[in-house]
């Protein structure tokens, strides 16, 4: 064979060796980048692209003893649950009843631990709030807890986000229990800075608001068609609610 052809061999073996060598490295630098790309990519459920552990959706019932904060809140298990469509006096808020003044925020917290105790209490969730709070109906032993603080006068409907316990509110302004046995500022107004109470009878008014700033300063705002105050002209969208 002459030298020429040998040549030649040797250097399609170098040439084959060299891609061979080419197509290994190929391979592992493929694999490498894969390997960093599946670590860093962000999970279905949501996790951030830095490759951190995604938080879990809010489960959709919570149950067990609860922890009282205060007349709309509670701490099952670590999770803070704010009762669904009521709005209870704050912690520090005070209210006059029998010409007095009293911590009607306290005694909706006390109402509250008693009626729950320490048996299980059961909570459906219907929402998150900004606060990252689950928005939940809860009952104990087949009582809704929601209805009860409202139908005590305890707390009041939230009529900003629902009308689901507006009944057991103008049940217990009827009966005068709890808040409405005296004078109180709407927990949402309080909240704002409000301090003066409405007078007494002012959610029986007959004469419609001639304003929702009126409204509002009576603690009744929104006001429902049909109910005392209730002025079709503040009622923008003609839903039956007015100055929401």
């Amino acid at each position: 064979m002459s030298r020429s052809i040998l040549d030649a061999r040797r250097q399609q073996q170098k040439r084959t060796r060299a891609l061979r060598w080419c197509l290994v490295l190929l391979i592992v630098v493929v694999g490498l980048a894969l390997a960093l790309y599946i670590s860093r990519a962000p999970s279905s459920s949501g996790g951030s692209s830095s490759g951190s552990r995604p938080h879990p959706a809010p489960a959709a019932m919570v149950s067990g003893p609860a922890r009282v904060l205060d007349g709309d809140t509670l701490d099952i298990h670590g999770t803070r649950v704010r009762l669904y469509g009521i709005d209870a006096p704050e912690h520090d808020q005070t209210c006059r009843r029998a010409g007095k003044t009293y911590s009607c925020g306290q005694e909706a917290a006390t109402a509250l631990r008693g009626l729950l105790g320490q048996r299980t209490v059961v909570c459906q969730r219907r929402d998150t709030d900004r606060y990252g709070r689950t928005v939940a109906v809860c009952r104990v032993n087949g009582t809704d807890v929601n209805g009860w603080m409202v139908s005590q006068g305890h707390a009041l409907a939230y009529r900003q986000y629902s009308t689901d316990y507006v009944p057991q509110e103008t049940a217990a302004r009827a009966a005068k229990r709890g808040l409405h046995a005296g004078t109180y500022v709407n927990p949402a107004d309080f909240r704002n800075g409000e301090t003066t109470p409405a007078p007494v009878g002012a959610s029986a008014r007959r004469t419609p608001y001639a304003s929702c700033a009126q409204a509002r300063a009576a603690g009744r705002t929104p006001i429902l068609r049909g109910e005392g105050g209730y002025n079709a002209k503040l009622d923008g969208d003609g839903d039956g609610k007015m100055c929401e």
